[in-house]
């Protein structure tokens, strides 16, 4: 026999399929979840306002680095996670951003031919809980592989580093080292390439020279960043 409670739980079915399906289609046609664009519609909507434009803000890798020339000026770049990244989606709350390249002075024919690149990617976002959420995914991305390249990467950064830092596997490739981080609204990454020509190609010392240009370039820029917003 039919009860009040087995109505209740019956309705209560109902209405949890629908939200399921409701979040399906939403999260299907907007990319996002919609608990998520909720939070995000919370004041303050915007925390970057006076952040200056990403593309202004990778060329300051120019000044962390200033033996090295830029080799491709700061692009506009649309952040998402796609193949050969094991995550895949689009990043949301991204008011701007840009990426730079700056590398060893001269024609090289092919790219593991120059000696030194660094790449910087800034993305100025609306809300620095943004640029955590990114960080943070791009921390576990980054934990099984480059969401470049595919590579297999490691991390080297103790828990107590407000920083990722990767190294590409040795059996996979050598002088590639990534920092990814944010402050406040702004999220980056820098990758650094060293040519396997260096050092007769000994990966594994590659792999600790690219660590020491990437930390010295992320802590030069940041110092740079600091004084341009206050981060």
């Amino acid at each position: 026999m039919i009860r009040g409670p087995h109505i209740l739980a019956i309705a209560a079915i109902l209405l949890i399929a629908v939200a399921l399906r409701a979040t399906e289609s939403y999260t299907g046609r907007y990319q996002t979840l919609p608990v998520i664009d909720w939070v995000e519609s919370r004041p303050p909507l915007s925390e970057s306002d006076r952040v200056p434009p990403a593309s202004d803000l990778v060329r300051g890798l120019s000044r962390a680095l200033p033996l090295l020339v830029i080799r491709d000026d700061a692009r506009p770049r649309t952040p998402v996670f796609g193949p050969p990244a094991v995550v895949q989606r689009t990043i949301g709350g991204v008011r701007d951003a840009s990426r730079i390249v700056v590398g060893t002075r001269g024609q090289f024919d092919r790219f593991d031919a120059v000696p030194t690149q660094v790449w910087l990617d800034v993305i100025v976002f609306n809300r620095a809980d943004q640029a955590a959420s990114w960080a943070e995914l791009m921390g576990r991305e980054m934990d099984l592989r480059d969401p470049d390249s595919g590579e297999a990467e490691s991390r080297v950064s103790g828990p107590d580093e407000p920083d990722g830092v990767w190294l590409v596997a040795p059996w996979a490739n050598g002088g590639r080292a990534t920092i990814a981080g944010h402050r406040g609204a702004i999220g980056f990454a820098i990758k650094v390439f060293l040519s396997p020509t260096l050092d007769d190609g000994n990966r594994v010392d590659l792999n600790a020279r690219a660590e020491t240009v990437a930390r010295q370039a992320r802590d030069e820029w940041t110092a740079w960043l600091a004084t341009q917003v206050g981060a």
